[in-house]
């Protein structure tokens, strides 16, 4: 049996609504008073307000114009509804109380259940209004703002409500009540896409460092003068160091190169390959190097770069950069097979010409140094190729945001590049070598060979280099030596780039400590190393990837009438994967008749969805 204060014909409440008891039983029917229906309920379901006889609701008593007054007699208080209908009304009958319960469940005077009613504080009313008021004010202003999205007019004040969109845009954030109101789906692509079209973000604007944690600028700030002390004192100014000053070197690089940590020259029986000494400057623990392997690598996009190390260190260890460069350099033995014999590390001083790769590909056969590197280097790589090194020579471009101006140039393949990246090979393979017979942990990289490699013959050269690369494994590095088999080469260390590589400097602070007789770091330092900056890398090459396709497809947004040619590279189900080489662009199309690899076709009139990163050409 329900309890005796739910008999028929008392008032209750059902879900904050009032309703009047018509039977009641196990389970008790009622009736809405507000919009009357009928219901069959469990008791617990209802709050017991008037025992009744309630016929209606017709005389609903009006809200008492002294609610500030009796908020204030009972200020901080507890009542229950029917002392307050009292109170309010001087009476207690079914429209008094469900009058009073309004009150409450309103809040701004009285808040509670119906058997325990709390009168607010001057104080707590206070602000509870003004916490309304706040929020009465906010509707409006949404409002508003979604009636100047639907105009495309936003104003600058509209930046409280579209910063939410950003940060979904921008990956640190998951969700837009915009995005949600408007009926898209909650990602960041279609934050971006609104943001652009709202033109709260620049046409071009490149979200994707920002989404991968990277900031532009660092590279401008100064270092702490205690920093670059302390890197300053880990250098014995006064060591000694082979004077190479007389030996004719070249930092070959490409135009506008900032940072040249390398440099080659040739004794008449050794090839010398010079890196930027950073580890005499840069010492394992010091402030620098902790700095050096929190940014891990030098991030290149094309409006602009994050150094790894401040702009004052490859100031003064630059190679060429100043009259006479320190640098650490490595003089290898090679016989006419391109066989590493020797190699000798020595900290040295340097007279560096640089050289663009342009310019010292018009030497290369009127110079007789270059030319005897051009026939150690060429010996070298063919070698490798014997061993099973892969050759993917794929189109490259430089891309340069300057302002407004998107400038994209295809890089020349310049013998000279090869001859260079062939040289660093050396050292790379050199420097392993010596790790190896002197017991020293390092940072060595190596590559586990395909498990099938595609038949290439007969196969257009660029479609054929698409397939080398899908074949490949990913690399990986280590402190044990290994076979790296796209280079062709039983073990290889990186270590030709100190100032824009953390763990090419690892490599190089470990030669220093042990040309220096001291103990090299353990292993385990090694390995903590590798696993502490792998994951920026990734990140920071991730970065590089996209932001260059974002800004070649920001030049192609602006050139609606451009016509190239494209290379069909791969089949991908019905859509066939297409590089254009004067882009250095990959794209997928929907093409007619699936063409084979190899089929070359003219694009035009690309069409952009740059939130995307999508373009889709015409073919002629």
């Amino acid at each position: 049996m329900p309890p005796a204060d739910l008999r028929s014909g008392a008032l209750v409440l059902y879900k904050s609504q009032p309703a009047r008891i018509l039977h009641a039983s196990d389970k008790i029917e009622i009736e809405l008073l507000l919009q009357p229906t009928r219901k069959k309920v469990r008791p617990k379901d209802v709050i017991p307000l008037h025992p009744g006889p309630v016929n209606g609701l017709e005389t609903i008593a009006a809200a008492p114009a002294d609610l500030d007054e009796a908020r204030e007699l009972l200020s901080g208080e507890e009542t229950s509804l029917t002392e307050l209908a009292e109170l309010l009304f001087s009476d207690n009958t079914p429209s008094t109380l469900w009058s009073a319960w309004k009150v409450v469940s309103e809040g701004l005077h009285f808040h509670g259940s119906p058997h325990r009613v709390k009168a607010r504080t001057t104080q707590e009313y206070e602000q509870e209004k003004e916490r309304r008021e706040n929020r009465r004010a906010r509707r409006e202003n949404w409002q508003a703002f979604v009636e100047r999205v639907a105009q495309r007019a936003v104003i600058e004040s509209d930046r409280e409500f579209l910063i939410e969109v950003e940060k979904l845009a921008l990956n640190q954030g998951s969700e837009s009540r915009l995005l949600q109101h408007l009926g898209k789906q909650q990602n960041r692509e279609n934050a971006h896409a609104l943001l652009l079209d709202l033109g709260y973000w620049n046409k071009n604007f490149n979200p994707h460092p920002l989404r991968l944690n990277f900031r532009l600028g660092t590279e401008d700030e100064k270092p702490s003068i205690d920093s670059l002390e302390t890197a300053a004192a880990g250098t014995d100014q006064s060591e000694e160091r082979l004077d190479l000053t007389g030996l004719k070197t070249f930092a070959i690089d490409d135009e506008g190169s900032l940072d040249p940590d390398d440099a080659i020259s040739f004794d008449g029986k050794r090839l010398w390959i010079h890196i930027a000494d950073v580890a005499s400057r840069v010492t394992a623990g010091s402030p620098l190097d902790r700095q050096a392997r929190e940014q891990a690598a030098t991030l290149y996009l094309p409006e602009g770069t994050r150094t790894m190390l401040p702009r004052e260190i490859t100031d003064r260890l630059g190679l060429g950069l100043n009259e006479i460069s320190p640098a650490l350099s490595f003089a290898v033995t090679l016989d006419d097979r391109g066989e590493i014999l020797d190699l000798e590390v020595h900290p040295s001083l340097t007279r560096v010409t640089r050289l663009s790769y342009r310019e010292a590909e018009t030497l290369l056969e009127r110079d007789p140094d270059l030319k005897e590197i051009s026939r150690l280097t060429t010996a070298h790589r063919q070698r490798r190729l014997a061993a099973g090194a892969v050759a993917i020579d794929l189109p490259e471009c430089r891309i340069r945001v300057n302002g407004k101006e998107i400038d994209i140039t295809p890089l020349p393949a310049y013998r000279s590049r090869e001859i260079v990246s062939e040289a660093m090979l050396i050292a790379g393979a050199a420097g392993a070598r010596y790790a190896v017979e002197h017991q020293l942990p390092m940072p060595f990289a190596g590559q586990t060979p395909p498990a099938e490699m595609p038949d290439c013959e007969g196969l257009d050269p660029l479609a054929a280099m698409f397939a080398l690369r899908r074949c490949m494994r990913p690399g990986r590095i280590t402190t044990a030596p290994q076979p790296h088999a796209g280079l062709g080469l039983n073990a290889y260390i990186r270590i030709t780039s100190p100032l824009r590589r953390y763990l090419d400097l690892l490599a190089h602070q470990q030669l220093r400590l042990h040309l220096a007789g001291q103990p090299p770091l353990p292993e385990k330092e090694i390995l903590a190393a590798i696993a502490a900056v792998t994951p920026t890398v990734n990140r920071i090459r991730q970065a590089e990837r996209l932001s260059n396709r974002h800004w070649t497809l920001a030049w192609l947004q602006e050139q609606p009438e451009w016509r190239g040619q494209g290379v069909v590279v791969a089949e991908w189900g019905r859509k066939s994967l297409l590089a254009i080489p004067e882009l250095a662009l990959e794209c997928e199309l929907n093409l007619p008749g699936n063409p084979p690899p190899g089929t070359h076709l003219t694009l035009r009139s690309p069409r952009v969805n740059l939130p995307w990163l999508e373009v889709v050409f015409r073919t002629d």
